[in-house]
């Protein structure tokens, strides 16, 4: 079921285009990464979404089950915004309030009955494992636990939505990996997860559809193996680490119809023309001449290659 649609939608500062063209859906349930290079726009789709910001032109319409029909969120935002979680870049939370100060702050804002606000922050103590920490003023936090307590502090009004602007910049990889776990965590509770990141990679790992916006539109969008399938055919590596008849199989290799080879020392990169043409081929030539290596992998462009392959082609 739809939950968030972008209809038509341009934004415009001093008549200079951020976003223009913006037609996508978010389904609830989705944890949709958002990427693109700085100042591409995504934390401006972000503040669309989150109705922070209104469009200059289109729609950005919400989709409930308690409502007829879908109702668009710059009209009803006060109706709507109890739906919605937001976790900005920096730190949003009162560094001289403790973790419990904050959360009981930020579900007054949404205007959760105490009764529920106690139950709600019981249970995102031990969720999101503060509740040791629950009497610690924030700044005395470490750097991972301020990041789970911006989180706890997004989720306090149980929201349907949970939007992120880059939850794990500036973390170091271990920290990174453990807010990522927790946010998956979340989603597998029926959250909706928009999130905006530089980390390829963790998008990759983590989110079922991606959208990427690139030269003020949002180039693409969707399960992240629909994106890749156009870029599939001519863009797999082979992967191949030699043995003790390393020049000759180089040698052998330059005949195939191969793009390139990069030699690695310890592994041979090769970039195909036709990835099931030079398989055949590798083979076969392998077969016919009695050569061998050691290891042998076939492996798709990743995520981040894709979104560098796009990029060039429309920065051309």
């Amino acid at each position: 079921m739809e939950l968030i649609r972008l209809k038509g939608v341009d934004k415009q500062y001093y008549n200079h285009d951020i976003l223009k063209g913006v037609d996508f859906s978010i389904e609830e349930g989705d944890f949709l990464g958002v990427i693109g290079k700085s100042g591409s726009g995504k934390t401006t789709l972000l503040n669309l979404i989150t109705g922070f910001i209104q469009p200059t032109k289109g729609q950005v319409l919400y989709f409930s089950k308690v409502t007829e029909g879908p109702q668009d969120l710059n009209y009803d935002l006060h109706k709507l915004k109890k739906f919605i979680g937001f976790t900005p870049q920096h730190n949003a939370f009162y560094p001289k309030l403790t973790v419990k100060e904050n959360l009981f702050h930020f579900g007054k804002l949404y205007k959760v009955e105490r009764n529920t606000l106690v139950y709600n922050i019981k249970n995102l103590l031990e969720f999101t494992r503060l509740i040791d920490h629950r009497n610690k003023l924030a700044e005395h936090l470490s750097e991972g636990m301020q990041r789970r307590l911006d989180i706890a502090c997004s989720l306090v009004h149980k929201p349907k939505l949970l939007v992120l602007d880059e939850p794990t910049a500036d973390l170091d990889p271990l920290i990174q990996k453990e807010i990522l776990t927790l946010l998956k965590e979340v989603n597998k509770l029926g959250v909706t997860i928009v999130m905006a990141s530089h980390q390829l990679e963790s998008v990759e790992n983590i989110c079922n559809k991606v959208a990427i916006v690139h030269d003020s539109k949002v180039y693409s969008h969707g399960l992240i193996d629909d994106i890749k399938k156009p870029f599939l055919k001519q863009n797999f590596t082979i992967n191949l680490r030699p043995g003790e008849n390393r020049e000759l199989l180089i040698n052998t290799l330059q005949r195939l119809p191969i793009k390139k080879i990069v030699d690695q020392g310890t592994q041979l990169v090769i970039y195909p023309e036709d990835i099931q043409r030079t398989v055949s081929s590798l083979l076969k030539v392998l077969e016919e001449e009695n050569l061998y290596f050691n290891d042998l992998d076939v492996r798709k462009p990743s995520l981040n290659e894709i979104f560098e392959l796009i990029s060039l082609r429309k920065d051309r």
